[in-house]
């Protein structure tokens, strides 16, 4: 399991509890449910600034519902939202769109949890990867699921925990992806995942003196349709924590895994070429399966933590696993009203068990989603100041059917302070993917590589009347003869409110697309609306 999903569940929220002062733990035990149920109507407009195109006309029709539950047994929130546009004219087509973003913690038992959570938004289909959806444009719909229990409790000494996570992720084509104008989308259909975590120890000096100890296994599945495309990783390993300092320790582990990638084959047709059917591989089912990964071999790190109070915490772990040195390491800080994560993450993964793991690491019963008010989109990320906020963007861009090597670096930073609110969030990744070669099995092949950056700010004027603000960019560098493609924008949105239950809201936006071989395209939006909220 690596350091980035560990941080997800653990390191995040432990650190997140630890820093809280009593008043607000407290706070945590009190009752509050606020469920806002609401329908809205407004135009958009849309029209090129650079790059042609036509000027496009939509009345979009929403009904959604946001909701904040917490008390001693729940934390939860949604926010979902569908869409139904009505384009003028013929060029304007209309669209259904359904996007949110939810979670929850459920506390059945001393010790005993159950968390799940959900993610519905669009990606693009016309080879544009990591730009935003719009309304004219080719789009697919994502949806990612999780499910499980957690558990934990303390028997003398010995620390023990237990967790199983069960995940779904599906991509929806919207259109016929055997038309000219559309790509595939990289083949991914649907996957199920499986994930199985525990481990038993002891802290420093409690049954040894100067040293702690914990054992910890795992084992990971995932059955994608795509070609019975099937993941297996199963993995044990001790950990030893050596504290120095008061503040400093050096930690390591050494262990053993297995990995195993397999498939079955294609259905060729008469000239060989393996036959591809609303962009994906038409499997042959009575084909044996095949090996397309296979590594079994002795995994260990070291690195060192320095916690220099319950606030702050740094570690960072050099080591060799799969097949080569691996390096990962994290930083996180937790203030009154803000917080800060930076992870360097280093594993194999696929699009279907990257973003459950996405999904699974919101946590809490209040972040800040950011939504396109010209398409009703989820926007990249979902900010949290308790430290459960997650970016999506990366997880989205480039969706493809093939597991891969995923490396990298991500950030964020929220902060909520008076009628001020800020967030931040960058990252850079590599998908190096998993291919055969003859009888061989090697990582290698084609690389695909994507930094993205979000920032949103929100200024409440009173209770009811505030200004959001957000900005992008994101640049995929495709492999496989796709185009690499830079996308950035901005939009600001003025929400008035008209009386106890009825807004109004304004906004303005810019959005342009640079790809390889295609003409820049900038757009210019605008948008006005009314929401009745029950």
């Amino acid at each position: 399991m690596t350091i980035r999903r560990t941080l997800s569940r653990v390191a995040l929220t432990a650190c997140t509890l630890a820093a809280m002062p009593a008043g607000a733990q407290e706070s945590r035990s009190e009752r509050r449910v606020d469920v806002v149920p609401y329908l809205g109507v407004d135009q958009v407009v849309t029209g090129p600034l650079k790059g042609g195109g036509d000027v496009l006309t939509y009345t979009n029709v929403t009904a959604g519902v946001t909701a904040e539950v917490q008390n001693r047994r729940v934390e939860a929130a949604i926010d979902l939202q569908y869409n139904h546009s009505f384009g003028w004219g013929s060029r304007a087509s209309d669209q259904d769109v359904l996007s949110g973003i939810a979670n929850a913690n459920i506390k059945v038992a001393r010790g005993l949890s159950f968390q799940t959570g959900g993610l519905a938004t669009r990606v693009r289909t016309d080879g544009l990867s990591g730009a935003l959806a719009q309304r004219d444009t080719y789009t697919s719909q994502v949806w990612a699921a999780y499910a499980g229990p957690s558990y934990t409790t303390q028997i003398g000494d010995l620390n023990l925990n237990a967790s199983y996570r069960l995940g779904y992720a599906r991509v929806d084509d919207d259109v016929d992806l055997n038309n000219a104008n559309a790509q595939p989308d990289g083949s991914f259909a649907d996957s199920w995942t499986h994930s199985l975590l525990g481990s038993v120890g002891f802290s420093p000096d409690t049954v040894l003196p100067g040293i702690g100890l914990t054992a910890s296994a795992g084992y990971d599945r995932e059955d994608a349709r795509q070609l019975d495309q099937r993941f297996e990783d199963a993995w044990g390993r001790i950990d030893a924590t050596v504290p120095v300092s008061p503040t400093v320790a050096l930690v390591g582990g050494v262990g053993y895994e297995e990995i195993k990638i397999s498939q079955r084959s294609p259905v060729l047709d008469e000239d060989g070429v393996p036959l591809i059917r609303n962009g994906r591989y038409v499997t042959d089912e009575s084909s044996p399966r095949a090996l397309v990964y296979d590594f079994d071999d002795i995994i260990w790190d070291v690195g060192v933590l320095w916690r220099p109070s319950r606030r702050t915490s740094l570690q960072a772990r050099v080591g060799e696993r799969y097949g080569g040195m691996t390096y990962q390491g994290s930083f996180l800080w937790q203030g009154r009203d803000s917080h800060f994560a930076l992870v360097v993450f280093d594993g194999i993964d696929s699009f279907g068990r990257l973003v459950t793991a996405d999904v699974a690491a919101l946590s809490g019963s209040s972040f800040d989603v950011a939504r396109n008010p010209f398409t009703g989109d989820v926007t990249g990320c979902a900010f949290s100041v308790t430290g459960g906020g997650q970016c999506f963007n990366d997880a989205l861009s480039g969706i493809t059917g093939a597991n891969f090597r995923y490396r990298g670096v991500s950030a964020q930073y929220a902060l909520r302070r008076g009628p001020w609110g800020w967030g931040l969030g960058a990252g850079y990744s590599q998908r190096k993917f998993i291919t055969p070669q003859g009888e061989i099995v090697l990582v290698r092949g084609s690389r695909d590589e994507n930094w993205f950056g979000n920032g949103s700010m929100t200024y409440m004027f009173n209770d009811r009347d505030s200004l959001d603000t957000v900005v992008y960019i994101n640049y995929f560098d495709a492999s496989g003869g796709r185009p690499d493609v830079l996308n950035y924008g901005a939009f600001t949105s003025y929400y008035k409110g008209l009386g106890r239950r009825l807004s109004a809201s304004a906004s303005l936006g810019l959005d342009g697309v640079q790809a390889d071989d295609i003409d820049t395209v900038i757009s210019a939006m605008g948008q006005v609306g009314l929401r009745y909220s029950f």
